[in-house]
């Protein structure tokens, strides 16, 4: 694969997908509402909630299975859907396919906010908690950035000028496409201290509104501050789809740079961050809404559904341009944001149920980082075959296969991974036990934090 068609694909395949690791104990959710229940008075005890280990919120395990498949499959697509020789079905088929995958980034930016709000009440040592995110999430993504430059620069990798691509990849990653998104997810880890600050003084306000004019009043104004949130959120998506791309094309230097890379700060995301920070402090409330909601949800994904297939439709079937339908758009934002919903009402009753399927998506959710790191090498292997093939009206089928071959290669080998000797640097997932060499992982790195909190910090959120 050259260089040059690696950067064409990179316009079709922008999507990534994030792993976290609650560290605390499995169990039914509904037992988690109970004792969520129990935690949800106006004043608690600071101390003893501070050194209390959170369960695990086992329905997000479940919702990142969702959003690595779909993510898989959004490459898959971006695949095949530029082929010169596919044809006017088949392009609309995958094109219809295409709107499922949507939720993927916006999902695992979602969970990531969960975690990170729901198993640390405190800012404090931020520098120990940000250098242990920096060895699960940055040590990787150098890794994978230098496998994925070698596999595209191959012998030129050796070379003064290969070796500077490799560093400007380390920026600005398109050999490895998907890894822009650990950069930003770890913009979320830097800023965590301040957004608590924020999150801190709206708690604040909000009991006291709750207090003077009681808890329905305190609850519609939640309401009304999320709603503003995402309108205020389609306000930004419509600025980036219609308005940006011509300051871009306008600027220079270091302007047209953060421009035509926006998608990477996270700012872009904040209403997802806004329901993540929601759904970890009103973990019982939260549950019963998205349910209560479940029809809604339906209509309004269907509705965006349509409208989005129209547009995308309407720019063209010879073939299909899938990136008319960015996820950076106000109408697929909305599209996103009700699937989600969908999503996480399923993830509930599949965890409820325990299930075959339930055991079979927690261990797809349970490796989807790794997965995800190495998922688009699989593809390309996969592609380096299928293009040597004539597959006009079979694009749609060999895309499923594609779809299919990729998500389970990419887990075999993530499972392979996790046993190889310092496997952890290349996975983000290991533990620095005795030999002290591997990376710590996610759940012995949030029982870490939990003892920092033990040892003097407060809960800023009080339920």
């Amino acid at each position: 694969m050259t260089e040059s068609s690696l950067r064409t694909k990179t316009t079709t395949n922008k999507i990534a997908v994030m792993g976290e690791t609650a560290a605390v104990e499995d169990v039914p959710f509904e037992k988690q509402e109970k004792d969520q229940k129990n935690t949800n008075a106006v004043a608690v005890d600071h101390k003893s909630t501070s050194s209390k280990l959170k369960q695990r919120i086992e329905e997000l395990t479940i919702l990142r299975a969702f959003a690595f498949l779909a993510i898989v499959l959004q490459h898959s697509i971006g695949e095949y859907i530029v082929r010169e020789d596919i044809n006017r079905t088949d392009s609309i088929l995958i094109s219809l396919l295409y709107h499922f995958t949507r939720f993927g980034t916006l999902t695992f930016v979602f969970i990531s906010t969960v975690l990170l709000f729901y198993s640390r009440s405190s800012a404090a040592q931020h520098s120990t908690f940000l250098k242990r995110r920096a060895q699960g999430l940055l040590i990787p993504f150098a890794l994978w950035t230098l496998i994925y430059s070698a596999f595209i620069l191959q012998g030129d990798l050796f070379t003064v000028e290969g070796w500077t691509k490799v560093a400007q990849q380390l920026i600005n990653p398109t050999y490895g496409y998907h890894l822009w998104f650990v950069l930003m997810i770890f913009q979320l880890y830097f800023f965590f201290p301040w957004l608590l600050k924020i999150v801190h003084k709206v708690q604040m306000r909000m009991r006291a509104i709750t207090l003077e004019k009681g808890r329905k009043i305190g609850k519609r104004r939640i309401a009304l501050l999320v709603i503003g949130i995402g309108l205020l959120h389609l306000a930004l998506m419509d600025w980036s789809y219609r308005i940006a791309p011509g300051w871009t094309a306008d600027a220079s230097g270091a302007a047209a740079y953060l421009l035509g890379h926006r998608t990477m700060f996270v700012g872009m995301y904040i209403f997802y961050m806004a329901l993540g920070i929601l759904c970890a402090y009103r973990l019982s409330e939260w549950r019963k809404w998205v349910q209560r909601v479940l029809p809604w949800s339906a209509a309004v994904f269907g509705a965006a559904y349509l409208y989005s297939s129209y547009r995308l439709f309407a720019g063209g079937v010879d073939p299909v341009n899938v990136n008319i339908s960015t996820y950076l758009k106000p109408s697929i934002a909305i599209l996103a944001v009700s699937q989600m919903l969908l999503l996480y009402v399923a993830a509930l009753n599949i965890v409820k149920r325990q299930g075959t399927l339930y055991r079979c998506l927690k261990w797809i959710g349970t490796y989807s980082f790794p997965a995800y790191l190495v998922h688009a090498l699989v593809l390309s292997g996969v592609a380096l075959w299928t293009r040597t093939l004539m597959l006009e009206g079979q694009h749609f089928i060999v895309t499923i296969v594609t779809w299919i071959v990729v998500a389970v290669g990419s887990l075999l080998l993530s499972k392979m991974m996790e046993r190889m000797p310092y496997g952890a640097w290349l996975t983000g997932a290991g533990s620095k036990s005795k030999s002290q060499s591997c990376i710590i992982g996610q759940e012995q790195l949030n029982r870490a934090e939990q003892t920092d909190q033990r040892k003097g910090s407060k809960p800023v959120f009080q339920k």
